[in-house]
């Protein structure tokens, strides 16, 4: 098939849609269609980037165009493949394994030969099959199974031959059984699951099929392969999906099993990175096609226009979205949500309101500047990063509060808000303790501090910026807002001093936890702030984006705006394909601020800086001798996170973390991977206790006897069945994978990443979540108990996860109870959840999180509770 057919046939003779939503039709998404004519372009080795709005539809059809045109180089025929067998070869017919026997001739036909092993008495069972009819059916097979009486062969009938042969317009005869090419995604394991579950292709006659029905797909952690969906004949996955370029890199390089002919990066930020892999990937001229799918921003489309010259780009830019608008052809929540963000594309407004006072610029200048010297400086001393990260809070508090410093004093001394917000004066006074102390940056800091200390006085009595918020929200009463805060505090302040009040229309939210699904009139930000879910300046959530700004942050952000512009005109010269001819404004940008470019690059450096010494250093960690050297039990961990306090917390590879939603006044529980900064967490502070609250608190209701009988002894069957998993991996010296491949063998499918989760010691996972499984478990074990109630067992697991899910409920209820000042009923179950949390828990905000770039094995007394960085290296 020609690229430009395989295009024609996406647009014409398929329909996509991610659950029941059909994302095709819409005319953006049509275009983005039509780029991938660029993306394929035969043998000719070829890179493109699209700049989208953030709309999963982009994510979803990138996964599809590069499935197809994966398939579009395949290069090996049914022939090819049946003439590579060998005779006693396993391969897969009709569902069932068989022995390969051969070819044979008779009365003019070709025959493949099938064996399948004497049973019993039986001898041999031979089967011959006209080759011209079925050889697309006939599939080697890879699995560790040597019955071949199909077995555990487990595989719904799939359209897949007749599908591709409508796509490739072939007879289905010549539909390869064998796809012997392959094409490496770059994206989070949850994501491309998600995209997995929900996306499907219906074509012909309204028809539907199914992605990991076309091809086999895999996610790999560097360690191990995780197999997505069925794959019965073990065939070698089409799709290679990795969470990092790093492992990206390896399977692209891999010169065994199928031929890498793509690669798609999807909605990451590799880009802005400056990562020398993405980089070697894109020079590498054995890939056909290299595709970069994310977020349009202005780091990444610099970064594209000034250092791959020759690539295709696709841009959400205005000028290209004004072609699109013409109403929704398909409504449903995915392209209602595509049309909001290009309306709001198209129509953006970025307004800078400068509120008088804060910093004027030449002080704000003095005293970052005075902060970037201190950190070049030769200043060794633990207290230095201490200053650093102490000052810099204390300027973005005074630069971004909405409330006076006297509030926010009283609000702290009186137990209002959180105790995890810190005193402004405390940390004024601990400023001025350093600074006494530092040496030769002695008089730097004390500038510093006096500078800071003059703002915190002069704002005692009133804030600047909480007048301006109350003028604007008087103004803008009939509109539907969100104000962006950098702190989850602020809600909480802003209540108290009576600038939010029950309005609906007016909801507050950080940086960090902005959801772009809601849809908002204006977005009103409280200074110059971003996070990893919210930038001001490319933001699509809303048209009317209005920013507070003291003079100070007028000028970072004025020049970063004009920046974005110029960034978007470069954008839209290159896709017209006419030369860029900077004018007056660009000109400016460039020259007369020069010195300002630098200043804040600067500042940049300095941010950056503060982000990493946020992280405990790991190195130091290692060298202290108290982790993977050392004779106590360690623990794998994979994510450091910083809260508010400045405590930390090493995450165990396992843990599930109990979040407490202040606003709804409930409580989750979450995968480290999923945690964000802002979330708050409820955790036990005993130094010798490692598990998360609800085991805790499980454990205690089971002794105190506030469980029903029912519940204790499904309890006791959720222990015994990893009890007997346990023994039988221990007696037989087994790995996790010995396991898996044991269960594989009778019909599982499950990895050993799954049989990890259930037997490491910080694991929160019950049990199995099918009965089938259970079963797989009692005939690998061979336990009497659980054979002869594998139902028992299963129904067990069950009736302890809810019961967790109840004690989840009630740690939610006492801590409203707690927050409240309500003492449950003496003797109640949650009175004994309300003694517990009140005691024996602390709420923490985190920060932010952390991901390391590679595993650390961590002493398990120092996993899943606070600590702080002397803890560590004492």
């Amino acid at each position: 098939m020609t690229d430009n057919n395989l295009i024609n046939v996406m647009l014409d003779k398929c329909d996509i849609y991610y659950g029941d939503a059909l994302i095709s039709k819409e005319s953006i998404i049509k275009r983005y269609i039509k780029f991938f004519d660029n993306v394929f372009v035969g043998e000719k080795h070829s890179v493109s980037f699209a700049l989208h709005t953030g709309s999963i539809c982009f994510d979803i059809i990138s996964v599809v165009a590069v499935t197809l045109g994966c398939l579009s180089y395949n290069f090996g025929t049914n022939d090819d493949i049946i003439s590579g067998l060998q005779i006693g070869d396993m391969v897969m017919y009709e569902n069932k394994r068989y022995r390969w026997k051969g070819l044979e001739d008779g009365n003019g036909i070709k025959y493949m030969v099938l064996g399948q092993d004497a049973k019993g008495k039986n001898g041999e069972s031979i089967r011959k099959i006209s080759f011209k009819r079925y050889k697309h059916l006939v599939k080697p097979y890879y699995g560790t199974s040597s019955l071949t009486d199909g077995r555990g062969v487990r595989k719904p009938k799939t359209n897949r031959e007749e599908f591709l042969s409508h796509i490739f317009d072939i007879p289905i005869a010549d539909v390869p059984s064998l796809i012997n090419v392959a094409v490496v995604i770059v994206s989070g394991r949850g994501d491309f699951s998600e995209i997995c579950k929900h996306l499907s292709i219906v074509y012909g006659e309204n028809k539907r099929i199914r992605l990991l029905d076309i091809v086999p797909a895999a996610y790999y952690t560097g360690q191990e392969e995780i197999q997505f969906g069925p794959n019965p004949t073990k065939a070698t996955p089409v799709l290679k999906i990795a969470g990092k370029m790093s492992v990206a890199r390896n399977l692209v390089l891999d010169k065994y099993g199928n031929k890498v002919v793509g690669l798609l990066v999807n909605g990451v930020h590799y880009l802005t990175k400056n990562s020398s892999e993405i980089d070697d990937l894109l020079r590498r001229k054995s890939l056909h096609f290299v595709h970069i799918a994310l977020l349009l921003n202005v780091d990444a489309s610099d970064r594209i226009l000034d250092m791959y010259e020759e690539a295709n780009i696709f841009a959400c830019t205005k000028s290209c979205l004004s072609k699109s608008i013409g109403g929704i052809k398909c409504v449903n929540r995915f392209t209602v949500e595509l049309e909001k963000q290009i309306d709001n594309i198209v129509n953006n407004t970025v307004t800078l309101i400068t509120v008088s006072g804060g910093w004027t610029w030449d002080e704000y200048r003095r005293i970052k500047n005075a902060l970037v010297l201190i950190r070049q400086s030769n200043w060794i001393s633990e207290q230095k990063n201490e200053f650093i990260l102490c000052a810099y809070g204390l300027l973005n508090l005074l630069n971004t509060s909405v409330f006076s410093m006297c509030q926010i004093e009283n609000a702290i001394t009186d137990l209002k808000i959180g105790t995890t917000v810190l005193s402004p004066k405390e940390r004024i006074d601990k400023l001025w303790d350093i600074a006494e102390k530092a040496g030769t940056m002695e008089e730097l800091c004390i500038a510093v501090v006096n500078d800071i200390e003059e703002k915190y006085y002069e704002f005692m009595k009133q804030s600047p910026k909480a007048l301006a918020i109350k003028e604007y929200l008087a103004e803008h009463s009939d509109r539907k807002i969100v104000i962006v805060v950098p702190k989850a505090y602020y809600t909480e302040m802003m209540v108290m001093t009576g600038i939010l009040n029950d309005n609906d229309d007016v909801v507050c939210v950080t940086a960090n936890r902005f959801d772009s699904i809601h849809d908002y009139e204006s977005i009103l930000v409280v200074g110059d702030i971003s996070g990893k879910k919210f930038d001001s300046l490319q933001c699509h959530s809303a048209k009317n984006i209005d920013i507070l700004l003291y003079e100070c942050e007028n000028k970072s952000l004025s020049y970063r705006k004009k920046k974005k512009d110029k960034s978007e005109k470069r954008l839209d010269s290159r896709i017209r394909g006419i030369k860029y001819e900077e004018d007056l404004e660009d000109v400016y940008i460039e020259t007369a601020n020069e010195e300002e470019k630098n200043i804040l690059q600067n500042f940049s450096d300095l941010e950056e800086y503060i982000e990493k010494i946020n992280v405990l250093d790991i190195g130091k960690f290692v060298e202290s001798g108290i982790v993977s050297n050392s004779n106590s039990p360690i623990s794998e961990v994979k994510h450091v996170g910083v809260f508010a306090t400045g405590e930390r917390i090493f995450f165990s590879k396992y843990y599930t973390a109990v979040v407490f939603d202040y606003k709804a006044g409930s409580v989750t529980e979450k995968a480290v991977d999923k945690l964000l900064p802002g979330d708050f967490l409820v955790f036990t502070r005993r130094d010798d206790y490692t598990k998360n609250i609800v085991d805790f608190v499980y454990e205690k209701l089971l002794e105190t006897g506030k469980l029903s009988g029912k519940v204790i002894a499904a309890s006791e069957k959720t222990e015994y069945w990893k009890d007997v998993l346990r023994r039988y991996k221990m007696r037989g010296n087994y790995t996790y994978s010995d396991i898996a491949k044991k269960m594989r063998k009778i019909g599982s499918s499950l990895q050993e990443a799954t049989i990890r989760s259930w037997l490491v010691e910080d694991s929160h996972i019950v049990g199995p979540r099918d009965v089938e499984t259970m079963g797989y478990i009692a005939e690998v074990t061979q336990d009497v108990k659980i054979l002869n109630d594998i139902n028992g067992y299963f129904e067990a697991c069950r009736i302890v996860r809810r019961e967790r899910r109840t004690i989840l409920e009630l740690i939610g209820k006492a801590i409203n109870n707690k927050l409240s000042g309500h003492i449950p009923q003496e003797g109640s179950v949650l009175e004994v959840v309300y003694n517990n949390v009140d005691n024996l828990s602390e709420t923490l905000e985190l920060e932010n999180v952390i991901e390391l770039s590679e595993s650390v094995n961590v002493s398990i007394k120092l996993v899943n509770k606070l600590i702080t960085e002397a803890e560590v290296l004492m």
